[in-house]
């Protein structure tokens, strides 16, 4: 043990410089570690805050509760359309028009059926002749696309025109 005391007698002053130089690095990395973390620190609070003040987690929780509320507008959206669709079904798309001479003694093509019809085929079609004297005009119910009353040629080519559109 004495012998380990002398050693350290003899060579005291290459020890404490020794020690010095590592307490010299030790604060130089002390100190370059304060700074990274000052910096660390400073961008996380950055990140953290968000334009008004409100941290991160405000943020997140304000985007989940809008995301929710769209969600739900979509969903009330979804059902506003399937209503508006079947209302659509039952509106009068495309209607057909056949123009034709109803006699023989007429100039041109004055007398028409037009066939009004929804998206299941259901409506009326109409049938308008055209005389020197008078004009009459007929109308017969359609449902899905054929009637209980007789159907003259040009009414049946009306309803068929207007049926095609659909497909």
């Amino acid at each position: 043990m004495n012998h380990l005391w002398q050693i350290i007698e003899i060579n005291s002053a290459m020890i404490i410089l020794a020690l010095a130089v590592v307490i010299v690095l030790l604060f130089i990395s002390q100190v370059i570690l304060y700074r990274r973390f000052r910096d660390v620190n400073r961008r996380y609070r950055l990140l953290t805050r968000g334009p008004s003040g409100a941290d991160l987690e405000e943020i997140l929780q304000r985007y989940a509760s809008d995301v929710q509320k769209l969600e739900v507008l979509g969903q009330e959206m979804r059902r506003e359309q399937d209503i508006l669709k079947e209302q659509l079904a039952q509106c009068v798309h495309n209607p057909g028009l056949i123009r034709f001479n109803a006699f023989d003694n007429m100039g041109s093509d004055l007398s028409f059926s037009m066939a009004l019809l929804d998206r299941r085929g259901d409506g009326v079609v109409l049938t308008g002749l055209y005389g020197r004297d008078e004009t009459r005009i007929y109308a017969k119910p359609i449902r899905k696309g054929t009637s209980d009353y007789s159907l003259t040629e040009e009414e049946v080519k009306a309803v068929q025109r207007t049926l095609e559109k659909y497909e």
